[in-house]
């Protein structure tokens, strides 16, 4: 199982272009969790504090490292713990899209369970269970995804499917008793909303209104014809080392789609996310340069008077 979990932390921390995500979000709980009683261990990393029972879970200090924390049962299957600060805004629909494209090249790759989200201490995390071969042996593994603005955290359990049932309900245990505590970005927030907030022209390609609340819609006119638009919310900055700007010179922000009406049909994006950076260089026309960070597409955006 070592060789196992530490592929999964390389395919976690991976950033590419990623494609659609699926199907309306399911829900699902877990009820599994330890009780006061509980002789229990607290493990850490970053912002990601856990519970396990030492009498379970064996900590392995040579499949850990600053990013990453493994225990180890009986059977020898693994529970993981990986995170990083990531370039762009994080959504763990992303995530575990870029594990799908990974994993579906492994022999015997299967999804064997939906991504679905679970609520966790108050936290929303997506849990996504597949399968796989490795060196001819089928393996299963339950994985949690989490993201809040750049920072990426996944939880995953990988055992050989002949015992992958016997430890399931213990890496449970570990994984509902996670408390976050990973910094936010407020401050910068705020200011990136005091240039987004607005109505926008796009010109051909669409009408944009950003909200002060952190909510948006992209209309495909002016008309703002609700038959024809995605929504949902987004998260901005007013500096970003991966787009090469710092505060003044620019803005970031990243959209996350949460429904998509097609001529009155309802429906959803291509990706969880969408990410943009604006040049605060106005042109003479007052109109502003807004790229499109995965597909480099450039647009004019013209911000409408109140």
């Amino acid at each position: 199982m070592r060789k196992n979990w530490k592929k999964l932390v390389v395919c976690s921390m991976l950033v590419f272009a990623l494609t659609g995500c699926g199907k309306e979000e399911a829900k699902i709980e877990n009820t599994e969790t330890y009780t006061e009683k509980e002789n229990l261990k607290q493990a850490g990393l970053g912002g990601l504090t856990a519970l396990y029972d030492d009498s379970v879970w064996t900590y392995s200090e040579e499949q850990s490292s600053d990013s990453s924390i493994a225990f180890e049962d009986v059977n020898g299957s693994v529970l993981g713990i990986a995170c990083s600060k990531e370039s762009y805004y994080q959504h763990p629909l992303d995530m575990i899209n870029t594990s799908k494209q990974i994993y579906s090249t492994y022999s015997g790759y299967e999804e064997i369970e939906s991504p679905k989200v679970t609520e966790v201490q108050g936290e929303t995390w997506y849990e996504w269970v597949y399968q796989y071969e490795e060196n001819g042996v089928k393996t299963v593994a339950l994985s949690r995804f989490f993201g809040k603005n750049y920072y990426a955290y996944t939880m995953t359990y990988v055992a050989e499917a002949a015992t992958y049932e016997s430890g399931k309900n213990e890496a449970l245990k570990v994984m509902n008793s996670v408390v976050m505590n990973v910094p936010d970005n407020a401050e910068a927030e705020a200011k990136a909303r005091e240039f987004l907030t607005g109505e926008w022209d796009l010109g051909e390609s669409g009408y944009l209104v950003m909200n002060e609340d952190g909510t948006y819609a992209w209309y495909m006119d002016s008309s703002k014809d609700e038959k024809n638009v995605h929504k949902g919310t987004y998260g901005c900055d007013v500096s970003n080392d991966s787009l090469g700007f710092g505060e003044g010179e620019g803005i970031y922000f990243a959209l996350f789609p949460e429904v998509l009406y097609i001529d009155g049909e309802k429906g959803m994006t291509s990706n969880a996310k969408y990410d943009y950076a604006v040049s605060l260089e106005q042109k003479a026309d007052g109109s502003y340069e807004m790229l499109n960070a995965s597909t480099f597409n450039m647009y004019t955006m013209v911000k409408q008077k109140k």
